[in-house]
């Protein structure tokens, strides 16, 4: 399902741009209401060992709809329909024997016009159902799955009409089966076949104006080129191409402004700039600087064309900008220019933000308090939790039910005040006695039995993760029962 849709987007963003540079007829947005008839039943998928069986039964929908173009030959159009669905099955063990379903259903179908007289549809479909009748009395509307999900497909006949007649059948994808009846082998999946009407009471046809002159092309001498209706669609003559039509350029070679009635402005200098916008008429200079030459804002001897810092004095070897911290970064880039710091941070200190003595790049819990010992988060002290009493029934990932209890009080502490915004690591290890690859899988499953219990416990899932180390990152020598016994263990990572 998530597939079609993602395709059919694919396919409506790939016609729009296309859309967007193909001048033709075409129609505005466009709506109304529909009507039609339903010719309903439940389909059975799986197995179906009692030979269960669905006649089509008919039905009512009527709701409204609302047409976007996307282009010449394709369009979307997403309905909303109350639908009223009968079914007839005559068996007790039918999920509905004998009765009807209202549902609020919402097709949203891709549109592929083949003419005027004809367009295919397709798309998918969500079902909610809002009520249930069942004349043998055996089922409720809480018996069947809500929303549920189908495709569709079908043809329209004359869909720019302002009555159109379509017919399309639906193909339900969920099984409508919500009883949870225990070894239920029978799937009942919604097949409907549609015909019906629907009226335009909105939205009309545009010609093609590729030129967006406002002269339709069948009637435009130049339809490629924006005009005017005296001149058929086409332009004015502009022989010098200043912007002044022939009709009222004075002078019609050489290109001018209108003040000068199609004649241009006096240049003094001989720049290139007309007097009325020169800022230095008897100077040559550059137009960027109206007429003027380029400047030296700052006075410092280098002219803003090659001064990085053009409003403050600098020197050259610094390309005109000044370097007042001494970090080696010049004040145009630093952000803490009386501060020195460093290019990572533009110029300004590294940042500590909890103010606990680690900065920020090492500190793993940077906007909360922590020791330096622990990477600036908080410890989750041994007194009030120690994850080396954690214990787990022998050779297994089942825990006590003394660690159980106390891994509870564990749940408390990190829901408390100092850790509830902290994301937690449990990290399962084990000693070197079996083999690598049991060890890491037993030491994973140990993380995973932790982690469950936490969140069994108000932790939130989110904000746990559970890693198995194995054998690979002992703290004490596997070579004595006291250091293997140590190895053996669960730690907690905290970090923000």
């Amino acid at each position: 399902m998530k597939k079609f849709i993602l395709h059919l987007l694919m396919l409506t963003i790939a016609v729009t741009s296309y859309a967007q540079k193909t001048a033709h007829d075409r129609y505005t947005v466009s709506g109304g209401v529909l009507g039609a008839m339903n010719f309903s039943k439940f389909r059975l998928d799986g197995q179906n060992p009692a030979n269960i069986s669905y006649d089509a039964k008919v039905g009512w929908s009527a709701g409204g709809w609302v047409n976007l173009p996307l282009g010449k030959c394709l369009s979307v159009e997403p309905q909303v329909m109350y639908s009223y669905y009968t079914y007839r099955a005559e068996y007790p063990a039918a999920l509905l024997g004998n009765g009807n379903i209202s549902y609020i259903s919402i097709p949203l179908s891709l549109k592929l016009h083949l003419g005027k007289a004809l367009a295919i549809t397709a798309g998918p479909q969500l079902d909610l159902v809002m009520d249930a009748e069942d004349k043998i009395g055996t089922t409720e509307s809480g018996d069947f799955t809500s929303p549920s999900f189908a495709v569709n497909g079908g043809i329209e006949i004359f869909p720019h009409g302002r009555a159109v007649i379509f017919g399309r059948y639906m193909y339900g994808l969920d099984n409508m089966d919500n009883r949870e009846v225990p070894d239920a082998e029978t799937e009942f999946k919604n097949d409907n076949f549609q015909v019906g009407v629907k009226l335009r009471l909105f939205g009309k046809f545009i010609p093609a104006d590729t030129d967006a002159d406002g002269i339709p092309d069948k009637s435009d001498s130049c339809p490629a080129e924006a005009g005017f209706e005296r001149y058929a669609g086409c332009p004015i003559p502009d022989t010098d191409h200043d912007g002044f039509n022939d009709e009222v350029d004075k002078c019609v070679t050489v290109a001018g402004l209108a003040k000068y009635e199609g004649c241009p402005i006096p240049d003094t200098d001989n720049d290139g700039i007309n007097d009325e916008v020169d800022k230095c008429v008897k100077v040559a200079g550059l137009a960027k600087y109206n007429g003027c030459p380029i400047p030296d804002t700052d006075g410092d001897g280098i002219n803003d064309e090659v001064d990085k810092c053009p409003n403050q004095a600098g020197i050259a070897k610094y390309n005109g900008c000044a370097d007042t911290d001494g970090d080696g970064i010049t004040d145009d880039n630093d952000k803490c220019p009386t501060q020195a710091g460093v290019a990572a941070y533009n110029g300004c200190p590294i940042p500590d933000r909890d103010m606990d003595g680690v900065l920020d790049p090492d500190d793993k819990c940077p906007d909360i308090k922590g020791p330096v010992d622990n990477g600036g988060c908080p410890k989750i002290e041994n007194a009030k939790f120690n994850t080396q009493r954690i214990q787990f029934v022998t050779g297994s990932a089942t825990l006590t039910a003394a660690s159980k209890t106390m891994i509870k009080e564990g749940a408390k502490l990190l829901n408390s005040e100092d850790f509830k915004n902290l994301k937690v690591e449990v990290r399962g290890h084990t000693d070197d006695v079996g083999k690598d690859e049991s060890n890491m899988k037993l030491s994973q499953n140990r993380a995973n039995a932790v982690m469950a219990e936490l969140v069994k416990n108000g932790v939130a899932s989110s904000r746990i993760t559970a890693v198995g180390f194995g054998e690979t990152m002992p703290m004490a020598d596997n070579k004595t029962s006291e250091g293997r016994a140590q190895n053996r263990r669960v730690a907690f990572d905290v970090r923000q």
